[in-house]
């Protein structure tokens, strides 16, 4: 009795194991749609003016609706290597997006901590644009300057 509940144990164990290890994508899977309104992420800039990151953007794709998702991850001091990717902000797709240059300012509050950003499209049927490439920036002290 105790081998057998043992053996369901570790075979729990190995299954969930593999389940959480397979190869392959992770993330949700992405419908089939036409190759031209596949959602883009156009002439991206960035600057850091004072302790705010300034991104311009122009959003490109489905004409139903387009829009924009930020990850950040903090830079760890020590190793100097990105921490875990979270999601900072997620601006619901809407067709007013598409084909307008569009600015997002994001604070940056803490001073003399540094991130790292990733910005990507996303469009009304769940479909990605790659992500950018990542966007380094700190926050500065304005009263020690």
């Amino acid at each position: 009795m105790k081998s057998n509940r043992l053996f369901h144990t570790l075979s729990l164990l190995i299954v969930t194991a593999l389940l959480l290890t397979g190869c392959g994508r992770k993330e949700a899977p992405q419908m089939a749609t036409d190759p031209s309104t596949k959602p883009q992420l156009l002439n991206l800039q960035h600057q850091v003016v004072g302790n705010v990151l300034e991104l311009t953007y122009t959003l490109q794709g489905n004409p139903k609706g387009i829009g924009l998702q930020i990850d950040r991850t903090e830079i760890d001091p020590y190793c100097q290597c990105p921490g875990f990717w979270q999601r900072y902000q997620e601006d619901t797709p809407m067709a007013n997006n598409v084909g307008v240059e569009a600015k997002k300012l994001i604070n940056l509050k803490v001073a003399d901590k540094e991130w790292l950003f990733r910005v990507r499209a996303i469009d009304v049927n769940g479909s990605f644009s790659p992500w950018s490439k990542m966007i380094r920036a700190s926050g500065v002290d304005l009263f020690n300057k």
